[in-house]
């Protein structure tokens, strides 16, 4: 698997003199809580980005938040007054929370500070300003004068058949607002004829408004495959990449492709697959439909070092699938990273779990070559983790009270032999191992050996190395095996 693949991209785009001035660009619809699969191309496209300007290249990374698409699935986690908002563009709608001025804003705004915590800048870009800033009229005019072409396109690349009335740009409503509800009916030269139907969509009710008005600035926007290529030639893209399900055969890039070069006179940028970053079960995640974790719940999770490495050590082929509430994931990311980064003064995670869930250890003398401020920093990771995440068998403690375990009578003699060490000083590995060879040397199972001495003292049949649990609660120990 080739980790080099950001300097390879960069230097066959370089090679091929079609992609200047390089500039690269990524796009989101903020229409929820944006998940954590999203950073993928965020991090995908800033590699390409670095990799251009490792090898001596003027380029530019902008990011584009789509906020003029409709509200058209209900986020779960929103009030029920929202429910008025549907089929209204998004930079249209309230914020849900204080501080921002739309609902587009304030998720968008969140995310990007996740990203912005990776080390991927991105120039940001929203798609109302664009409009509003008249970039994009003399596109959507292209739009409406070819649209006889833009529907031979959908048929023949994508197998749509478009009406002969269909036109791609929606009206925002001058009477309720609604983008999502709107259709035009016709166009002149100079204004587009539209109707605000009340049930065009299922998921938003229209007002029956009818009229005409000028396809300029904020008036409407394009329909997104359409909206898609105008993008590229509005800002001046080059470089852009998209997941799967973009780039599937007939799909989406391929027909905003051709209406980029066939309709806008302007070739398609630079373009590859890449695999998606999927939620349990391998599900695809969703922002609008509340499928997956949020990007800004893993920012709070990982620490952004060991987020960004997930997501760029991942050959782009690969799916990466991350279920942070799976017991074994973010443990194992941690382990993987300090692996990759062979550094011996890294407190294991896993090990820093057990250690801060037991008051009588000194987690620093644990770790003496520890860097104290990386050490401070996965105690408090790891406290996330174990409040959000961890399963009840991840979390031990020893009990208060004496347990009532049912133990073999084996387990009874090992546990009696065990008190009968611990009036000698121990070095925790030393007792370790002289737990082992106690069981071994009776003819007792070691698996139940130990099993014996977590039930004793947590209830459970695991727990951290039993040598250091004992040392730590020598006393609790002698008191239940009387």
């Amino acid at each position: 698997m080739n980790m080099n693949w950001p300097d390879q991209f960069a230097e066959q785009i370089i090679k091929s003199g079609k992609h200047k001035p390089f500039h690269v660009d990524d796009m989101k619809t903020p229409s929820g809580q944006v998940h954590v699969g999203a950073l993928r191309g965020v991090v995908i496209h800033d590699l390409v980005y670095k990799a251009l300007l490792k090898k001596g290249k003027k380029a530019v990374y902008t990011y584009v938040f789509n906020d003029m698409d409709p509200m058209d699935g209900f986020p779960h986690y929103l009030p029920e007054s929202f429910k008025q908002h549907m089929g209204k563009p998004l930079y249209k709608i309230p914020s849900p929370e204080p501080g921002y001025k739309s609902l587009a804003e304030c998720y968008a705004k969140q995310f990007e500070k996740v990203f912005n915590e990776l080390g991927s800048k991105p120039e940001i870009i929203w798609s109302s300003e664009l409009y509003a800033s008249g970039k994009m009229d003399e596109l959507v005019r292209t739009a409406l004068d070819r649209v006889e072409k833009i529907r031979e396109l959908y048929h023949d690349i994508s197998g749509y058949n478009k009406p002969k009335n269909w036109y791609p740009y929606q009206v925002f409503c001058p009477k309720c607002g609604k983008v999502g509800s709107t259709i035009v009916t016709g166009w002149d030269g100079k204004e587009v004829e539209f109707e605000c139907k009340k049930n065009l969509v299922t998921w938003a009710q229209g007002c029956g408004h009818k009229g005409k008005v000028e396809p300029k600035g904020e008036n409407g926007k394009l329909m997104w495959k359409v909206d898609w290529a105008a993008h590229w030639k509005a800002i001046g893209v080059t470089i852009e990449s998209s997941g799967k399900d973009h780039m599937s055969q007939g799909g989406s890039h391929d027909l905003s492709g051709a209406i980029s070069e066939q309709v806008f006179d302007y070739p398609t940028p630079f373009a590859f697959l890449y695999e998606w970053f999927l939620a349990k079960g391998g599900a695809k995640m969703s922002s609008s439909k509340g499928v997956g974790t949020s990007a800004v719940e893993i920012g709070r999770t990982l620490p952004p070092e060991v987020l960004r490495f997930l997501l760029e050590n991942t050959y782009f082929k690969k799916a990466i699938i991350f279920d942070p509430n799976n017991n074994e994931s973010i443990l194992k990311l941690f382990d993987d990273y300090d692996k990759t980064l062979k550094d011996e003064t890294l407190p294991r995670f896993r090990d820093v779990v057990n250690y801060i869930q037991q008051a009588s250890i000194d987690i620093n003398e644990q770790f003496p070559k520890a860097d104290k401020e990386e050490l401070n920093k996965r105690i408090k990771y790891a406290n996330i983790w174990l409040n959000t995440y961890a399963p009840e068998e991840k979390k031990v403690g020893v009990l208060t009270d004496k347990v009532e375990a049912n133990l073999s009578a084996d387990q009874k003699k090992y546990l009696k032999l065990i008190v009968k060490l611990l009036d000698k000083d121990w070095q925790p590995e030393e007792l370790q191992q002289e737990l082992y060879q106690t069981a071994k040397d009776n003819q007792i199972n070691p698996k139940e050996a130990f099993q014996a001495i977590y039930l004793s003292l947590t209830g459970k049949t695991f727990g951290p190395k039993a040598a250091w649990l004992i040392l730590e609660n020598k006393q609790a120990l002698k008191e239940r095996i009387k």
